[in-house]
């Protein structure tokens, strides 16, 4: 059965709330060292649907595998002049990667962006993450910089890849 996108709902936060834990330990996609809880995702959940922002759930075999979302960049309520410019997310779970789920989620999310009338879309990645820098820039991001040990978590300097996509 194929992957199918759909809004995320209530009722998938448990399943959302574990996807975005499977990074913590990692430490190279969520840089904090605390997991969230079910409270966590669903406020954050709620506020996204209030700030009208997607969140997308990647459904496969009747569970949901991966999430996605975007919100916005540098606070646009309070500096307008990023109001075409969003910074998206995308989680899969580890059980289901190479099913197509990423892509997916990001080709809905891209079209939600443009439909919405944002120009760009930005990627704050860990720059240890090479999976998800090759996975930005098949996509057609382009790396606009780098910021060196902007984050530290688990004992570890971290450094930000900025990736770019031009959604025009």
């Amino acid at each position: 059965m194929a992957v199918q996108i759909r809004p995320a709902t209530e009722g998938d936060v448990s399943q959302i709330t574990d996807i975005f834990n499977q990074s913590i330990p990692v430490g190279d996609a969520e840089w904090t060292e605390r997991l969230h809880t079910h409270a966590d995702r669903l406020a954050w959940l709620h506020d996204r649907t209030a700030a009208d922002r997607p969140v997308l759930v990647a459904e496969h075999n009747g569970h949901v595998v991966g999430v996605a979302s975007y919100g916005d960049f540098r606070d646009s309520g309070v500096r307008e002049g990023f109001r075409f410019v969003c910074e998206h997310s995308v989680y899969v779970d580890n059980t289901a990667r190479g099913i197509g789920a990423a892509d997916a989620l990001m080709d809905e999310l891209e079209s939600i962006a443009r439909e919405n009338g944002l120009r760009q879309m930005i990627a704050t990645i860990d720059a240890s993450n090479g999976r998800s820098v090759a996975f930005h820039a098949r996509r057609g991001f382009i790396e606009v910089g780098r910021m060196p040990d902007i984050g530290f978590t688990f004992d570890t300097w971290r450094t930000m890849v900025l990736m770019q996509l031009d959604l025009r």
